[in-house]
């Protein structure tokens, strides 16, 4: 027969019931069990809570940034397994502020959309929810806008506006811009161009663009390669965007493309307010692949 567990206004002992009543079941053990724990865990609590209040503010910086975190299209298998509608949820579900979207030849962002097609995508990502951070190309290796064949550097000027166009189309500030070339290491087509002549031809072509983004309200970052054997360094890249004077010419910065030789931390002061946009990505020193 289970005994229950009362309390009564007679004397009592340790237990908090009368002496008589000593004989109990396991259940009410457990539970009397239970209850004495919950209630120790809340009486903490308020402590708990005091300490976390009073964490050390010297663990963190002191200084905010308003930052939102992006990631690349590219870090999909898009196109052939992911359509661009599953990359942006995707994106959304693993956390990320954004997404940096890339101007190709053949798919969604390319010259053979236009602006209808851009107002869509630009629906679909409000939709779901997330930032459309920038734009950014490869096709300024294969059409360099400092190459010695003029053909190509016209293509490359050409692809440029379109680009600084769907940006503004997808309601985007953020184009980022390869100036020039004085090599290409992984191109086998590429002349290598001088010096002087690769920052003349990039000068001439950046503020035929800086008219059109002016515009448009578009801010053409110029990106740190280092491997091109352009801008390579701070002061260089600082005295090349000044040379515009225009506040839709500043820097997209990536930490990789020099961390095989300098330091990115040495860069980002000198640089200072010209950084609009930056790169992180995975980084080693065991490949040549940056």
């Amino acid at each position: 027969m289970k005994k229950t567990l009362e309390t009564h206004s007679s004397s009592t002992s340790g237990l908090g019931r009368p002496a008589a009543s000593r004989t109990f079941s396991r259940r009410h053990a457990l539970k009397a069990g239970l209850v004495t724990i919950g209630l120790s865990a809340f009486a903490f609590e308020p402590a708990r809570a005091a300490d976390q209040a009073k964490s050390d503010p010297r663990r963190s910086s002191p200084k905010r940034y308003d930052l939102l975190k992006s990631i690349n299209l590219w870090a999909f298998p898009y196109p052939d397994r992911m359509t661009l509608r599953e990359c942006l949820q995707l994106a959304k579900d693993a956390g990320f502020d954004g997404i940096e979207l890339n101007y190709d030849l053949d798919n969604d962002l390319s010259p053979k959309s236009g602006t209808a097609e851009y107002q869509a995508i630009r629906r679909l990502a409000d939709q779901i929810g997330l930032r459309i951070s920038g734009l950014c190309s490869f096709l300024f290796w294969p059409y360099p806008l400092t190459s010695n064949d003029p053909t190509k550097r016209a293509r490359g000027l050409e692809l440029a506006g379109k680009i600084a166009q769907a940006a503004h189309d997808l309601g985007v500030e953020n184009v980022l811009v390869v100036p020039g070339a004085v090599h290409i290491p992984w191109r086998t087509d590429h002349e290598p161009v001088p010096n002087d002549v690769c920052d003349q031809r990039a000068k001439e072509a950046v503020g035929q663009l800086a008219k059109q983004a002016e515009k448009l309200k578009v801010s053409l970052n110029i990106e740190n390669i280092f491997f091109n054997g352009f801008l390579m360094t701070p002061m260089e890249m600082n005295a090349f965007v000044d040379s515009f004077g225009s506040d839709y010419i500043r820097v997209h910065f990536d930490t990789g493309n020099i961390s095989m030789f300098q330091h990115a931390e040495h860069w980002i002061p000198i640089l200072g307010k010209r950084i609009k946009n930056i790169h992180l990505k995975e980084f080693t020193k065991k490949g040549t692949d940056y």
